[in-house]
């Protein structure tokens, strides 16, 4: 990067801080000395990196500590943001240099402190970086993408700001205010309140650095949506660089979605502004490769392929917008007071990531968005799933030690035993209330007692449940969350008036039926093939297709020659009797197949509803 002048950076420092300071006494907000002041301009990006300019707060000490992020609240497994930050350096009011040093990625101390002025650094993106290792899967460092960043020029910026910003020592606590320049065609999506009605520039405040961590941004050219529930106000904010979706398109879901969120959780809601950041990948060199999503207090930022459905936004944005109860108005002191440097964790992730994805599935059968079988069916692959990990291990002692490498590859089960233990808890509170009250009410219960600037002591919030509830309930939390012994599941849902049987299935992916591969990649000719076994596969039946058709694209998107996972993933999540249109090359002739999905299934083991004598019971647990 080219480097400017002494005199016109200190001529820049100078101007920024009058800005800055005039912000401040036309509101009459607190004082300047009081903020750490980040700048950044997104419309100099070099060598695909942006500078920051950090102001600080006034310093009385003779040597100050600024850290970057080692972990970030809501993902669990170190990151080390620091990694991605270079050319730091602390200047003086006159613009002269400051001895420094960087102890390591996340800490670099500053001497002569009290004469610091301004802490300049340039920020690599994590997007470049991603290798498509598991995060929790891989001994390397893997930074989630959702909770990544990325800097593409004009084009797009993904902000989370444990990526661009620090904290000084000892000052987590004290506000922060961000000035950000950006080109007039790109639009910050956030939950956050721009106070600078200028085109090409942003500013935010913040209470602490949490609550800026807590705020992530998108840059990108408009492709938003707007609408409101009840007194809740929710922008969509969408990046489909190749047009795959849009906004507007996503939007019916999203807000069908939202509505019954929001009837289900009643007064436990009081969100009154949601922004759901959303990019679509492709997977590909520089691009993300971590699908899924990161939940803050009011916003979620998600990362998608491009062939997403409306359901994967459902099943997704469905689970983060539960966190604004859990563990936003209920939460340990770990988190309240997080440690970013050296992170001390909750026993309670069963709670916070198992209750929020069992209420994910249980608010679309409550407000009639799947049928009950359904729902009956995503807790059976559940069970299944949670087959794959240690069902003997202590879940608070996981949740505990889960960025310890040991446990890493355990903390997913929190999405799998973790819901179905709460899923047992509903169905004890709904008998014991004889169907008056579940989880949610509980939840409830929980938040009024605590809420968001009240954090309960981690070691006591069993009992703190156990008083609220029943002391069964108790038995219950320490035989199966702290001992971690395995579940009976059928038993607790034959209390519900369910047995077990063999159900039909969908198999997820329309290109495989019964462990066989109905497509092949040639990549002599850098074709994908289409290639049948046999004459099984009910999609590839419905639709005409012949053995060596080449298959160039599903519902536009083009098959990839040279990505098999993401030519496979062509076929994931796709619904019955949903129109569908494939291209195909079929002896050298160009030809568009058109139709309707028909899904292959599988006859499993299930459970279906049986006993005529529970069927009160099992409507409150279902739909009251």
């Amino acid at each position: 990067m080219k480097k400017t002048n002494g005199l016109t950076c200190f001529l820049l420092t100078i101007c920024v801080l009058f800005q800055l300071s005039c912000v401040v006494s036309r509101k009459n907000m607190v004082k300047e000395q009081d903020f750490t002041s980040i700048v950044l301009d997104l419309g100099n990006v070099k060598n695909d990196q942006v500078r920051v300019e950090v102001i600080p707060t006034s310093i009385k000490s003779d040597t100050i500590t600024y850290h970057f992020a080692s972990i970030i609240p809501g993902t669990y497994a170190i990151a080390d943001y620091g990694r991605f930050i270079e050319d730091i350096s602390a200047y003086d009011k006159n613009n002269e240099r400051l001895p420094l040093i960087r102890k390591d990625s996340n800490t670099v101390v500053i001497h002569k402190a009290k004469k610091l002025t301004r802490l300049s650094y340039l920020v690599n993106d994590t997007f470049d970086a991603e290798t498509g290792a598991d995060v929790f899967g891989s001994k390397e460092k893997v930074i989630f993408s959702p909770a990544g960043t990325n800097i593409k020029a004009d084009t797009q910026f993904w902000i989370n700001w444990a990526g661009f910003a620090g904290y000084f020592q000892g000052m987590q606590e004290k506000p922060y205010r961000i000035r950000l320049k950006h080109p007039e065609q790109l639009y910050g999506s956030t939950a956050a309140i721009d106070s600078d009605t200028s085109s090409s520039s942003d500013l935010y405040s913040f209470s602490r650095f949490a609550e800026l961590v807590d705020n992530p941004v998108m840059y990108t050219k408009p492709d938003t949506a707007m609408f409101r529930v009840n007194d809740m106000e929710v922008l969509l904010s969408v990046y489909a660089p190749h047009g795959n979706t849009s906004a507007k398109l996503l939007k019916p879901a999203l807000e069908k979605m939202m509505i019954a969120q929001k009837k289900f959780l009643g007064a436990v809601n009081t969100t009154k502004k949601y922004a759901v950041l959303l990019y679509l990948t492709a997977s590909s060199d520089g691009d993300a490769k971590g699908i899924g999503a990161l939940e803050h207090n009011n916003s979620t930022t998600a990362v998608f392929r491009e062939n997403m459905t409306s359901q994967d936004l459902i099943n997704v944005i469905g689970h983060e917008f539960f966190h604004t109860v859990s563990p936003l108005k209920i939460h340990s002191e770990q988190i309240r007071y997080f440690n970013y440097e050296k992170p001390v964790m909750s026993r309670h992730l069963w709670f916070y990531e198992g209750v929020t994805e069992y209420f994910a599935n249980l608010f679309q059968v409550n407000q009639g968005l799947i049928s009950e079988d359904k729902f009956y069916d995503l807790m059976t692959a559940k069970m299944k799933a949670a087959e794959d990990y240690n069902d003997s291990l202590s879940f608070t002692e996981m949740s505990k030690n889960v960025i310890q490498e040991d446990m890493k590859r355990e903390y997913p089960n929190v999405y799998q035993k973790g819901a179905l233990i709460a899923m047992c808890m509903d169905i004890l509170l709904r008998e014991h209330s004889n169907g008056e009250k579940g989880l949610l009410a509980l939840e409830a219960q929980l938040a009024e007692k605590y809420g968001s600037d009240k954090p309960f002591e981690d070691a006591d919030f069993i009992n703190v449940i156990t008083k609220l509830t029943f002391p069964e309930m108790g038995v219950f939390l320490n035989t199966y969350v702290v001992e971690g012994k395995p579940l009976d599941y059928s038993a607790y849902l034959k209390r519900m008036g369910l047995k077990e049987t063999v159900v039909p299935v969908a198999e997820s992916i329309v290109f495989v039926h019964n462990d066989a591969l109905y497509i092949n990649i040639d990549q002599d000719q850098k074709q994908v093939l289409v290639d049948l076994p046999d004459n099984e596969n009910q999609f590839f039946t419905n639709l005409g297709l012949k053995n060596k058709d080449v298959l160039l694209s599903i519902n536009g998107l083009d098959f990839n020659s040279e990505d098999g996972s993401a030519s496979m993933m062509l076929g994931y999540g796709l619904q019955e009797g949903s129109p569908i249109h494939i291209s195909i090359l079929r002896e050298g002739k160009k030809m568009e197949l058109k139709g309707t999905v028909k899904l292959n299934y599988n006859e499993v083991p299930g459970f279906r509803f049986s006993d005529p004598t529970k069927l009160p019971l099992k409507t409150s647990w279902l739909k009251k």
